[in-house]
């Protein structure tokens, strides 16, 4: 009932633009789609480990883990957007190799990917820098391979919204921002207040309040 905190909004390591007339939103990643919420709103970015199930729970929730004290209620936002529920972790033929790395100390500080390989390397002795490394890569590899979790607070209770990857933190003027176009998928239309053109890509942005409203679906 564990959750490995990667980033805690509000630090240096979230990287943010100030600016006005500037949205900013952490973006995600699900069935190669580019999703975002607000930044605001946005607790701590995690790997989601021993989710506890919770009985009688629609298909949406996976679970509940414990994150510093606290019970956060794990959604799958693949499912909830009417997607094909996937593994949390996707094993590979690499996992044998990583199981090896010892990475338990690179896991356990709240720090960004980047920030793994900083600290890591900086902090290794003389001659074990290449040990090191191993074990950045390691972590990278178990990030890639396992689901994300973007934990936000809503009605004073958190939710981990269960995502495939996380992306960066987007800064984006408002007058980008469009209405929900017409061939937007009808349950994402549900879900989501608008979406902003990108360079090359359409980001999505989700109403986190109406994503989480499983009251208003009930008989």
């Amino acid at each position: 009932m564990t959750g490995q905190a990667l980033v805690t909004s509000g630090t240096s390591e979230t990287g943010l633009v100030s600016g006005e007339n500037l949205s900013e939103f952490v973006s995600f990643n699900i069935a190669g789609q580019l999703f975002g919420i607000p930044v605001l709103i946005v607790q701590d970015i995690l790997l989601p480990e021993k989710i506890a199930s919770i009985p009688l729970a629609p298909p949406e929730v996976r679970g509940s883990i414990n994150l510093r004290g606290r019970i956060v209620t794990v959604v799958d936002v693949r499912v909830r957007l009417g997607l094909e529920r996937r593994e949390i972790y996707v094993e590979t033929p690499e996992d044998e190799d990583v199981a090896h790395q010892d990475v338990d100390a690179a896991e356990g500080a709240e720090i960004t990917e980047s920030a793994v390989t900083t600290e890591a390397v900086s902090d290794a002795p003389v001659g074990d820098e290449d040990q090191a490394l191993d074990a950045v890569e390691a972590v990278k590899h178990k990030m890639r391979q396992h689901m994300m979790g973007v934990t936000v607070e809503q009605q004073n209770e958190l939710y981990t919204l269960l995502v495939d990857s996380v992306g960066d933190v987007i800064s984006i003027s408002k007058n980008n921002y469009e209405g929900n176009p017409s061939t937007l998928d009808p349950i994402w239309r549900d879900f989501a207040s608008g979406v902003y053109r990108l360079d090359s890509q359409l980001m999505v942005v989700l109403d986190v309040e109406r994503l989480l409203d499983f009251k208003a679906e009930s008989p």
